[in-house]
């Protein structure tokens, strides 16, 4: 079988061989300079900041642009070390780069990789220390970020791979999210939970609880384990229970008060929310799940969607009113998403998921042939193709140009951006048989390429120097992978 995938991938179109060739030359480069060399310890965990000029993971790296992508906490970057919740995507790549290649090296360094993070990489209640606040450390040997790596477990938005994780490391894998109903649910009768590990009432994030509904559908799947089979349903219905009945229309965090997102939805729930609970539906068969992913997916394309101006709005009441553009406010009022969704986001979190929206509709159509999922997918086309090439967002343009001038010159936009973009119009492409939409994925995917390799690495940006995890670097990868098996035709899909 190997075999027969090399002697295919020797004879591809040039363009596929462009992509594959551009995304296994970084992902060899990874595994030859991107590791954990650093410290006393080294370990085969990958680094999230490497220098391309050099190949080094630098303790320091500089700063450039990396506030606003973080939104203020540099933690997030995981500057000197390793975060395998940030590099969920990486892991994807690595097993795709396997299949495609036939080469188990990539397999390998991914399954390394989990093995010794689940070993080393623990807080003092039990729980991984990765996700938005804390990480790895390479040149330390020990946990980082807030609280000198003491701070806070949050795991937001990524799609989480439980089960390769669960194959390397079953035990371990099952103990984690064992402790994260433990230690982020506030109230077990309700199904109340916070983003953060400390049993309180907090931010009840739709970005957080999607991911205890994957994660608890996932262990029940696994393990047999009803018990979390109805944690997940508890968990899947604070949301489902705070949304507005006429509208379906549900805030992102219905337990903060009198704060805007207590009472306005944003693509949070159309994107990152239903993808894991179309997951949920996937790993265990509860149409629960299903129904409520495509519910928010059609509540949103109901109420979100200009057909004037063929954009979707960003910030609804929800009663279906929509938040018109206003002035970027002070403190958490800087991440309001008014006006239209901002296509090419910034940030790493904030409110804004158009991409993930579009990927998650066209994946409800193809998982349940839902009429209105396919509508939104291609309502999310239009929106999309407005705004190509791939840029900067433009809330935050003038932050990003005065931090990094060279912008001006180079255009261009994150990774992940790319990455989502190229695998949004090919899943679209597979829905519909319209070519428009595959050329639309090779013209970006041509357009990253230009842009952001540079010495056999991909960079999170053209302006910038680094190849960076949390940039998205990973999420291009495997688009491209993706790409290059879907032009080959040979039925190998990573």
């Amino acid at each position: 079988m190997h075999r027969f995938l090399i002697a295919i991938l020797i004879t591809l179109p040039a363009a596929a061989q462009d992509y594959r060739a551009a995304a296994l030359g970084c992902l060899d480069k990874l595994i030859e300079h991107g590791r954990d060399r650093y410290g006393e310890v080294h370990t085969p965990m990958f680094m999230s900041v490497i220098d391309t000029r050099t190949g080094e993971a630098p303790h320091e790296p500089e700063t450039l642009d990396a506030l606003i992508r973080t939104e203020d906490r540099m933690h997030r970057r995981n500057p000197g070390g390793c975060d395998l919740w940030d590099d969920q995507p990486l892991l994807r790549a690595l097993y795709a780069a396997s299949r495609l290649s036939g080469d188990a090296k990539y397999a390998a360094a991914a399954d390394d990789y989990i093995r010794v993070y689940y070993e080393r990489a623990t807080k003092e209640n039990g729980l991984l220390s990765w996700g938005s606040h804390i990480y790895y450390d390479a040149y330390t040997d020990a946990p980082a970020g807030d609280q000198d790596g003491k701070g806070l477990h949050e795991t937001l938005v990524l799609l989480p791979e439980w089960a390769a994780m669960y194959r390397v490391a079953p035990e371990a894998v099952a103990h984690q999210i064992d402790l994260t109903w433990k230690w982020h649910l506030a109230d077990e009768a309700s199904g109340l939970f916070n983003r953060h590990d400390d049993r309180s009432k907090g931010c009840d994030f739709a970005f957080f609880g999607d991911e205890l509904v994957a994660a608890f559908a996932f262990l029940d799947d696994a393990r047999d384990a009803p018990a979390f089979a109805e944690r997940a349903r508890l968990v899947a219905s604070r949301h489902w229970n705070a949304r507005n009945p006429e509208t379906n229309l549900a805030p992102d965090a219905p337990s903060t008060g009198d704060r805007y997102d207590a009472h306005h939805c944003f693509t949070t729930l159309p994107g990152p929310y239903a993808a894991l609970l179309l997951d949920a539906w996937q790993t265990g068969g509860d149409t629960t799940f299903r129904d409520q992913a495509l519910a928010h997916i059609q509540a949103y394309n109901d109420y979100g969607w200009d057909a004037e101006a063929g954009r979707f709005r960003g910030m609804l009441q929800l009663d279906g009113t929509p938040v018109m553009d206003q002035p970027k406010g002070e403190g958490y009022d800087r991440w309001k998403p008014t006006g239209y969704v901002d296509t090419w986001r910034a940030t790493m979190f904030s409110y804004e998921f158009p991409l993930v929206a579009a990927q998650t509709a066209v994946r409800a159509y193809d998982l349940t042939g839902d009429p209105e999922a396919l509508t939104a997918a291609k309502r999310w086309a239009e929106h999309i193709r407005k705004d190509l090439p791939v840029n900067v967002g433009r809330r935050w343009k003038k932050e990003l140009h005065e931090a990094v001038p060279a912008w001006a010159e180079t255009g261009g936009g994150y990774a992940e951006c790319y990455g989502r973009a190229i695998a949004f119009f090919l899943a679209l492409h597979r829905a519909t048989g319209n070519e428009a939409d595959r050329a639309t994925a090779r013209e970006i995917a041509d357009d990253a390429i230009a842009k952001l390799y540079k010495n056999g690495w991909f960079t999170g940006h053209p302006a910038t120097p680094y190849y960076e995890t949390v940039y998205g670097v990973p999420t291009l990868l495997y688009a491209l992978l993706e790409l290059a098996a879907h032009t080959e035709k040979a039925g190998t899909n990573p």
